[in-house]
Formats: C-alpha cells, sequence, structure tokens
C-alpha cells in the first residue's frame, strides 16, 4: 500500500509519541513494514525522522556516532 509522506509522518509522529524510546532508521523501517507500507528506503525513513525534527517533533541525539531522535516533551518549544 502507499501512502502520501504527510500522513507516514503524522503516523509516525503518533506512534513515537505513543510507544516513546528511541527512533532509529532501522526502528521506523520495521514500523512501516509492520503497518504494511512500502517504504523499503532507509533514505525515507531518515527524511521522516528529519522531518519532524525540523518541526521541532523529535529531538535529535548524537551518541559517538549513533544518531537517533526521541519525542520532545518540552511544550514550549514546539
Amino acid at each position: 500500500m502507499t501512502i502520501s509522506h504527510h500522513l507516514r509522518v503524522a503516523l509516525l509522529l503518533d506512534t513515537a509519541i505513543n510507544e516513546g524510546g528511541e527512533w532509529t532508521t532501522r526502528r521506523v523501517q520495521r514500523f512501516y513494514r509492520a503497518a504494511g507500507y512500502q517504504v523499503p528506503l532507509r533514505a525515507t525513513a531518515r527524511k521522516d525522522l528529519h522531518a519532524l525534527h525540523m518541526q521541532g517533533h523529535l529531538v535529535l541525539h548524537d551518541d559517538n556516532g549513533r544518531r537517533y531522535y526521541t519525542v520532545n516533551t518540552r511544550k514550549d518549544s514546539v
């Protein structure tokens, strides 16, 4: 099933908020596959995470080259 970029990112944000934790490109790819979406490219997962980061919904962490995102819980920064 194909899905628009905006809907895909909205679903990712909703899931990240509900599940919490660290979000990597691999985790996003697994989420999309489990949801039945044909989004196999790592670049797509990275782009979606970056979009949510730029909108202020996710916080980027870089731990010695390991990049991951978490939900931004600061209400005044969104």
